[in-house]
């Protein structure tokens, strides 16, 4: 018999505290941007110091960016051929699907009005017929002993 772990809920954090996450979360992308900064101008002046090794940081970087474009046009060409396989799937086996539902609730229709058109309706009309003689067989009784003369 497994024992079920007792569940711990954390409380909801107040609006104070929401409001120094949400300073701490400005903090880091502000702190983040100088950082960016910075080691874009320390490149910046590194490459115009040494332009031989900015060369070949130059090379490098082709090369990588060579390589990126070739695994972007791979990802794209495979994001074609699942999209393929998914219209086919849909045609194969969703449209039938959505047939089958469609001639389903057609069934339902169906099946609904003859009912009511065979069952219902008919116990209405009776229903409505026996509380109509019961209505008129009240108000007869109700003359015949409005009309008879009362003993004393």
């Amino acid at each position: 018999m497994e024992r079920e772990t007792p569940q711990i809920h954390e409380p909801t954090p107040t609006l104070e505290e929401q409001a120094q996450a949400e300073k701490r979360i400005q903090l880091f992308i502000i702190g983040g941007a100088i950082l960016f900064l910075i080691i874009i101008v320390a490149a910046i002046v590194l490459m115009a110091r040494f332009p031989q090794a900015t060369q070949v940081v130059r090379d490098i970087a082709i090369v990588f960016v060579a390589v990126e474009t070739f695994l972007i046009g791979v990802a794209v060409i495979v994001l074609a051929v699942q999209v393929q396989l998914l219209v086919k799937v849909l045609r194969e086996e969703i449209q039938p699907l959505l047939r089958s539902v469609n001639d389903t609730a057609s069934t339902m229709r169906g099946t609904t009005e003859f009912m009511s058109d065979n069952l219902v309706s008919p116990v209405i009309k009776a229903a409505g017929l026996g509380a109509g003689v019961r209505q008129v067989a009240s108000d007869l009784v109700a003359v015949v002993k409005g009309v008879r003369p009362r003993s004393k």
